[in-house]
C-alpha cells in the first residue's frame, strides 16, 4: 500500500524580508509546480461556497478540486487561525500575509468525494515557525514541509517535477537538514521514529541538526557542517551509495540514493546508512509491530556509531537485521 510522503527542509528563521521571499517561493511556487492543474481548476472553475469552512455543508460539486489557505498567528496569549477557501482573491490575501511572518502559513488541497466533501489528499504545503510555548529550543527555526501522495515519486516523470522544485528551493537556502520520509503526523524522520529510548521529537532534533544528521532517506540533505564527517562530496560519490551527490551553494550536500524512487529498497538504504553513519546519532533502532497496511521503514537496525568504528578499524560489520517497526507515541 502506498503511503503519504512528508518532505521537509529545515533552516534557521530568517529576517522578515528573506522570510517573505522564501515562503512565497515555497508556497506559491509549490502550488503551481506540484499541483498546477488543481490550481487552474480552482482559479477558473465555479466559485466554491466559503461558508463550507465553518458549516457542515458540501464544499462544492462532487469530484471537483477544492482547497483552502490558512494563516496562524500567536499573540502571546493564544493562537489565532484564519482560513479561506482558495480563489484568486483569497490567494492574494494569503500571499500578502507573508510580509508579516506568521507562525504557520498553509495551503491544503484535496479532491471532493461523491458527496462534495474533502476526500483524496492532493497536497499540503506549509512554512511553520514553532513558537516558544511549544518548542522552547526551536523558536528560531523554520520548517518548510509538504505532504504528497507516494505516487508522485513512483511515477518517474512526476518524480523529476518534485525533485526540480526541491532543488530550486534548496539552492537558495542554507539547509541544516532535508529529506522525504513517510508521513507520521509528527514530522519525525524514519530514524527518529525508531531510535530510542529516549524517543526524540523534532523539537529536540531540529535545533541540533547541524551537529547530527536527523535521518537518511532516498533524498537527504546533509548540512555543510557535517560534510567533512562523511568525507565530502567526492567520497560519497566514490562510495557507490548515491545516484547523485551535489554540493549546493551553501556547502550542504544534496544526496539522491537511486535514480528512481521506486528502486529504493534494502540494498540501497543499507548503503546509504553506511555512507552517512559518521554523521548519524548513535544507538540501535528498536523493532515495533506495524499494521499490515503500513509501509515498512527504510532504515537499518544497527548502531551507526558501531558501524562507523568498524569501518575505520577494518572489522567486519555484524549481519544487519532488516525489519518493519515503529514505536507507539
Amino acid at each position: 500500500m502506498r503511503g503519504l510522503l512528508y518532505a521537509e527542509i529545515n533552516v534557521e528563521w530568517p529576517e522578515s524580508a528573506v522570510y517573505q521571499e522564501m515562503a512565497r517561493a515555497w508556497l506559491d511556487g509549490g502550488f503551481t509546480t506540484l499541483a498546477g492543474g488543481h490550481r487552474l481548476a480552482l482559479e477558473t472553475g465555479p466559485r466554491l461556497p466559503p461558508e463550507a469552512m465553518r458549516s457542515s455543508i458540501p464544499c462544492g460539486p462532487p469530484h471537483a478540486a477544492w482547497g483552502f489557505v490558512s494563516i496562524t498567528r500567536h499573540d502571546g496569549r493564544q493562537e489565532r487561525r484564519s482560513a479561506r477557501v482558495i480563489s484568486p482573491r483569497s490567494m492574494s490575501w494569503f500571499l500578502k500575509q507573508l510580509a508579516d511572518p506568521p507562525r504557520t502559513a498553509t495551503i491544503d488541497l484535496s479532491m471532493l468525494d461523491e458527496r462534495g466533501y474533502p476526500g483524496t489528499a492532493v497536497l499540503q504545503i506549509k512554512v511553520d515557525r514553532p513558537e516558544a510555548k511549544d518548542w522552547p529550543d526551536a523558536i528560531d527555526w523554520a520548517v518548510l514541509s509538504c505532504e504528497i501522495p507516494e505516487g508522485e515519486l513512483v511515477d518517474p516523470v512526476r518524480q523529476e517535477v518534485v525533485l526540480s522544485f526541491l532543488r530550486n528551493i534548496s539552492e537558495g537556502l542554507d539547509p541544516s537538514f532535508a529529506n522525504i520520509t513517510y508521513h507520521d503526523g509528527l514530522g519525525k524522520t524514519g530514524l527518529e521514529r525508531n531510535l530510542g529510548p529516549p524517543w526524540k521529537f523534532p523539537r529536540e532534533t531540529i535545533p541540533t541538526s547541524r551537529q547530527a544528521l536527523r535521518g537518511y532517506e532516498w533524498w537527504t540533505i546533509c548540512p555543510k557542517e557535517l560534510a567533512a564527517a562523511v568525507g565530502g562530496a567526492d567520497a560519497l560519490r566514490a562510495s557507490g551509495a548515491f545516484h547523485e551527490v551535489v554540493k549546493l551553494p551553501s556547502g550542504a550536500l544534496w544526496l539522491q540514493a537511486t535514480e528512481h524512487y521506486r528502486d529504493y529498497g534494502p540494498d540501497a538504504y543499507t548503503a546509504v546508512f553506511h555512507a552517512l553513519a559518521p554523521a548519524l546519532p548513535p544507538g540501535t533502532p528498536k523493532h515495533f509491530d506495524r499494521h499490515e497496511d503500513e509501509p515498512a521503514e527504510r532504515i537499518v537496525y544497527s548502531d551507526a556509531g558501531i558501524s562507523h568504528r568498524s569501518l575505520i578499524s577494518g572489522r567486519t560489520e555484524p549481519k544487519i537485521l532488516q525489519g518493519k517497526s515503529e514505536p507507539s507515541e
